[in-house]
């Protein structure tokens, strides 16, 4: 991921950047859940972070992160 111009972009590299064809421009809630995806975690203690840090119900947070993960795992984002 790279902050440019203000903007959250994550930046597909080797093959991926033919699979993907783009940049994925990221929310504030998507980045934050990013950037927790560098250690691992389960989906509670991401919905928890996110809950915590933007101020939204658990149960709120918790479809979010659920939604984006599903996303990045369509893209092949995610390691097993």
């Amino acid at each position: 991921m790279q902050n440019v111009a203000g903007e959250n972009l994550l930046v597909p590299l080797g093959a991926r950047m033919m699979d993907l064809n783009g940049l994925i421009t990221l929310n504030d809630t998507a980045a934050c859940v990013w950037e927790l995806l560098a250690q691992e975690r389960t989906l509670v203690e991401l919905a928890s972070a996110v809950a915590e840090r933007f101020d939204v119900t658990p149960e709120l947070a918790r479809d979010d992160v659920q939604t984006f993960m599903d996303e990045i795992a369509k893209m092949g984002l995610l390691e097993s």
